[in-house]
């Protein structure tokens, strides 16, 4: 699909360039008149001609031309008008002109509240020329907060009461400024959404909104998601990872394949003792996600701090957008060598400890004391009194002897303790739940 020009619009580039069409009809005093439209586009950080003067196609006042621009920018589009086809064009008349777009790299934003923005207080994160907006009100513009402003709303699903920062312009920012692109972000989050409004096959409301959406900016290539609060519940947690695995696919057969970035959930104040283990579902499904979805990866935020009781601080989503920006760099263009640790083996240590193999080998245990991890058995639950380096990840040594069928869950509470373990590049490790303690190997 080649969409139109328009100012500040992003194209997504494929094989290093995109089709951009400039088109429009002339003005009222050239109207019917014979003659010539000819196009060119420049670099508007020095005028600098990316491609020459062109004749356009011209129907009665209608005029349009298609241009392979290479990725990068900022390109300004300019128009002119003239009666011969042999003229200086530079000192004809001009009728269009359109101004800061680019071609790199889109994002669709999707989830629920943390991703649409309502951290409150105040952080640096400022707009940027080259990170773009298509916002509610259906026009492009500079990504500035309130990311998911509802004024002049085109799209009446996604309607937000409110909403201040959002992680996804301090990623699209980092992104940027590491892959030397312009990057356009397609707000379509919306507070409070479960799953089910973005999945095709159940309630999909949001979903539909998103399509609409892909209709004006065109394909896209990749898709922030940053969701599960809403599904932390009995029946929709314990499903969650298949559902979403689903949804994806649906997408995708939809979109075309995009390259998928994921947030697990938050920290949230006030919840139960149910509200850990639903919670704990959730994080697992979402630890799993890159190993059931291609093209996937994920990022840890149970570290930072809140501005309410459930909502990420302002400062909290700088953080949050940097990680995500590094995970991404890193996973799909080899840039950063930032991952959040996952957990690939516990094995077994005597009758009262488990050693956590992780995927990388500079894990860090921020807090020895074990408060983060908790065992269980056919017996119950039970806490842990230690968690330090050892070998390439951590030794935790529980409260008791084990009994039967033992496992181990980490940072997985909805309130868990800040102290997680890290990487020595400050990325925290992934939460996790209810995965299986293994016998030592033979």
């Amino acid at each position: 699909m080649v969409m139109d020009a328009v100012d500040y619009r992003i194209y997504q580039r494929r094989n290093g360039h995109a089709q951009v069409r400039f088109a429009g009809t002339l003005p009222a005093d050239n109207a019917g008149k014979p003659g010539y439209v000819a196009a060119r586009a420049v670099l508007e950080d020095d005028n600098l001609t990316v491609i020459p003067w062109t004749i356009c196609e011209r129907t009665g006042d209608d005029w349009a031309v298609t241009f392979t621009l290479p990725e990068g920018g900022l390109y300004r589009l300019e128009a002119v008008f003239s009666t011969d086809a042999d003229a200086e064009w530079s000192w004809c008349g001009r009728i269009k002109l359109v101004r800061h777009i680019g071609v790199g790299e889109l994002f669709l934003l999707t989830g629920q509240s943390n991703m649409s923005g309502y951290g409150r207080e105040s952080a640096h994160d400022p707009v940027q020329l080259g990170v773009h907006l298509y916002g509610n009100n259906g026009r492009w513009n500079l990504a500035a907060h309130p990311l998911n402003d509802s004024i002049d709303s085109i799209y009446p699903e996604n309607y937000e009461l409110a909403n201040a920062t959002s992680p996804a312009l301090s990623f699209a920012r980092t992104v940027m400024n590491r892959l030397h692109v312009p990057v356009g972000l397609i707000t379509a989050a919306l507070g409070g959404s479960p799953l089910r409004s973005w999945h095709p096959e159940e309630d999909g409301i949001l979903y539909r909104a998103m399509l609409r959406r892909l209709d004006v900016v065109g394909e896209v290539g990749n898709v922030l998601w940053y969701q599960g609060c809403s599904d932390g519940n009995d029946t929709d947690a314990p499903v969650y990872l298949a559902r979403f695995q689903r949804m994806i696919q649906l997408w995708r057969e939809q979109m075309g394949d995009f390259h998928l970035v994921t947030v697990q959930l938050n920290r949230v104040i006030n919840y139960d003792a149910a509200g850990d283990r639903r919670w704990g579902m959730i994080l697992e499904a979402q630890r799993q996600a890159p190993s059931v979805v291609s093209k996937c990866v994920v990022i840890s935020t149970s570290d930072l701090p809140l501005s309410d009781l459930i909502h990420n601080s302002a400062s909290s989503n700088v953080v949050i957008g940097e990680r995500m920006a590094n995970a991404y760099l890193d996973r799909f263009f080899g840039l950063a060598g930032m991952q959040a640790p996952n957990v690939v083996r516990i094995e077994r240590v005597g009758d009262d400890a488990a050693q956590i193999t992780f995927d990388c080998d500079d894990v860090l245990a921020a807090d020895e004391s074990g408060k983060g991890f908790d065992f269980e058995d056919d017996d119950g639950l039970f806490g842990a009194v230690s968690a330090k380096r050892s070998g390439c990840g951590l030794l935790v040594r529980a409260a008791r002897p084990f009994g039967e069928h033992p496992r181990l869950h980490g940072y997985w509470r909805c309130t868990a303790d800040a102290f997680v373990p890290h990487a020595r590049h400050g990325m925290p490790m992934l939460s996790f739940y209810n995965v299986p303690i293994e016998s030592p190997a033979d």
